[in-house]
């Protein structure tokens, strides 16, 4: 299984309402997405490219707020990426997490811990 792209890296942030607005009005990045039921936010720089996101810090996060960003890699499919892989022994974290319409999740880390995402767009 190989991932397609990587368009994605995020932060977990303590207040994302406060985030988006030093994001926006420090950085002058552009608020493509902002969706509080679960705690998301996207920006891109004005010419396109790859985007960042901002979550709000939460349990499913697995992440605390300033510790690190996580890289979100793109497959096809995430449940024959998932299996393809823990069979070459890949730590996956957790379940698979659907936000319906939009995109399917999950936690995985590489030797040292550090945690990556694996994403599947839906739309």
């Amino acid at each position: 299984m190989r991932v397609k792209t990587i368009n994605l890296c995020w932060v977990v942030v303590a207040d994302l309402e406060k985030a988006i607005k030093f994001y926006q009005e420090n950085l002058g990045l552009r608020l493509l997405e902002w969706d509080n039921t679960y705690g998301w936010a996207e920006f891109e720089g004005h010419t396109g490219g790859m985007r960042l996101g901002l979550a709000q810090a939460s349990d499913f996060n697995q992440v605390a707020a300033g510790s690190n960003a996580v890289v979100a890699f793109n497959v096809d499919n995430i449940e024959e990426a998932k299996q393809a892989y823990l069979d070459k022994g890949v730590t996956c974290m957790g379940e698979i997490m659907e936000v319906p319409g939009h995109v399917k999740l999950l936690f995985c880390q590489d030797q040292d811990g550090n945690k990556f995402q694996l994403a599947e767009l839906l739309a």
